[in-house]
């Protein structure tokens, strides 16, 4: 007899949990990470716009009657300045367990080359609204004490749980969904990019760690390919574990973006290796893209709970509804598929102008630089506000408190600033319930910002060993992280110009002038050098079949 699989559909025509207000031209909410604790409470976060320099942030929202109604909208996770995660935090994946909300998201340092060579991070929080603590390589937040005693426990400077090693032309790894069973949390994440040949790679990719470590991305093991994308147009997946079919099930949109969009639907016994068994069009939207589906704390569902799912959807870039449905899961034997049936064609119909309180507060600094202030001592520094409402209209303000600052590096009176000592601090601004951290820092009284005298003055590699498989032709590329003297870094990749690499080895593995490695057919272990002015690191290549 046939093993049973499982048959998801939707139940109604859902709702727009999410529309862009009258007069906006553009605006979304996409890639909902649902959690429903029960029949009646759940939470939702969303990738929202970013403002001032920031592409995406988070936002969230609460209900207590099934979805009838929902708390109003405020965000809850923004980009760290002076970070790995500068430029955004996207695609939210949002899991429970030993007593933390963890969130997943996918940034990137590439800021000016349309979010490519993305990576993807993780922060907890013991409120499903934060404040968050961002995983860092080490821990989580950074927690400092000064000289008075005072603790300040901040977000920190991430670093990426799951990095792309590729060439940083492609899109990268990100787009992560969690789900916890037997202690083992599962962790399933997009990698796009190219192989040795110039080939597509485009995978779902999954791993696993141990959810009894406070620190467990520490533990993570890479476990393989769990689906592979059939098209550009196969969307993220959303992984939950239905706890009646013993099934691990997950969402994605497929031909996203098109009037012939659907809802696939995949299956797997083990979490490892999944398989197409559903497609859905019956009351789903065309154009739709970004899907998400609920489960409980760890991802799972059962009899009695609230399940929800939703996905944006609209023909117009960037100005996109959100609209969720119920949905149920049963037991099937064979594959089901609505492809024969038509998709619901729906207008995205705006929201009137209401309710406009604010949803984030933030400095107004340089775009260039978001949250970050530089001054050196000697110096003052006047700080300004500004609140953004759900169009992210931004309104200076003065009615925010500062806090959460060390007072043994600035001292800060209504909103100048006064150095007291060279280093940096965080700090936080809140404006009612919203709030984001900013970043100052303090340098020497005569240090020279300047770009035209900068010189790089430390080197890094982003990974300090390369594993390339010669049975999947791997194309992974070296980069390094790069400190110059003005104060700036970044991270090398788009410009070799002044970059040379040097392999012990050339007949196991050599790196070209753009620092992808080329092996040659053999395995084995090599170290190289990259160099740049007097600076000079090593890293480590390891070739194998697998």
């Amino acid at each position: 007899m046939k093993s049973k699989g499982i048959k998801l559909t939707l139940k109604d025509e859902g709702y727009d949990i999410y529309a862009p207000r009258e007069g906006q031209t553009w605006g979304y909410r996409y890639g909902p990470s649902i959690m429903c604790y029960d029949g009646k409470h759940a939470d939702a976060w969303f990738a929202s716009p970013g403002a001032r320099g920031e592409a995406d942030w988070f936002t969230y929202r609460h209900t207590d009657d099934g979805g009838k109604t929902w708390t109003p909208e405020k965000v809850v996770l923004t980009p760290t300045a002076d970070s790995m995660d500068l430029f955004s935090v996207c695609d939210p994946g949002v899991i429970k367990f030993g007593g933390y909300y963890y969130i997943g998201y996918t940034s990137t340092v590439f800021t000016d080359f349309g979010g490519v060579c993305n990576n993807g991070f993780v922060a907890r929080s013991k409120n499903p609204d934060g404040p968050f603590e961002k995983w860092t390589g080490s821990g989580w937040g950074e927690e400092r004490v000064n000289s008075k005693g005072e603790r300040f426990v901040w977000m920190g400077k991430p670093a990426p749980i799951i990095y792309f090693e590729g060439d940083w032309h492609d899109w990268g790894a990100g787009e992560f969904s969690f789900v916890v069973s037997n202690d083992v949390l599962y962790i399933y994440y997009t990698l796009t990019t190219k192989d040795a040949d110039g080939a597509r790679v485009s995978e779902t990719r999954v791993a696993t760690a141990d959810a009894t470590d406070e620190n467990w991305p520490n533990t993570i093991r890479q476990r393989g390919v769990a689906s592979k994308r059939s098209s550009g147009g196969n969307d993220s997946f959303d992984v939950i574990y239905s706890d009646e079919c013993s099934k691990f099930i997950a969402i994605s949109t497929d031909k996203r973006f098109t009037k012939d969009s659907m809802l696939a639907i995949y299956e797997s016994d083990n979490g490892l290796r999944f398989k197409r068994t559903n497609e859905l069009r019956v009351n789903t939207s065309q154009m739709c893209h970004n899907s998400g589906i609920s489960g409980d704390e760890l991802h799972h569902i059962k009899k009695g709970d609230l399940k929800l799912l939703g996905y944006a959807y609209g023909d117009k870039w960037g100005y996109w509804g959100t609209r969720f449905h119920e949905y149920s899961v049963k037991k099937n034997v064979g594959f089901y598929s609505e492809a024969g049936k038509p998709c619901v064609e729906r207008t995205v119909d705006p929201w009137p102008l209401a309710d406009m309180q604010p949803i984030s507060v933030m400095p107004l600094t340089d775009p260039k630089t978001p949250r970050f202030y530089k001054m050196r001592m000697g110096e003052k520094l006047d700080l300004r506000f500004g609140t953004f409402d759900s169009t992210y209209k931004c309104t200076e303000t003065a009615d925010v408190s500062i806090t959460a600052y060390d007072t043994d590096i600035i001292e800060i009176s209504g909103f100048e600033v006064s150095p007291k000592k060279v280093g940096y601090t965080f700090a936080t601004v809140s404006c009612g319930d919203v709030y984001s951290e900013f970043l100052i820092y303090v340098y020497p009284e005569d240090f020279d910002f300047s770009e035209e005298n900068k010189y790089p003055v430390s080197m890094e590699p982003s990974e300090p060993v390369y594993r390339i498989s010669l049975n999947r032709k791997e194309n992974k590329q070296v980069r390094a992280i790069i400190q110059y003297s003005n104060g700036t870094w970044e991270e090398s990749g788009h410009d070799h110009s002044k970059i040379t690499y040097e392999s012990d080895d050339p007949e196991i593995a050599d790196v070209r002038e753009d620092g992808v490695i080329v092996t040659k057919g053999v395995c084995g272990k090599t170290y190289a050098t990259m160099k740049l002015a007097d600076l000079f690191v090593r890293f480590k290549i390891v070739v194998s079949k697998m």
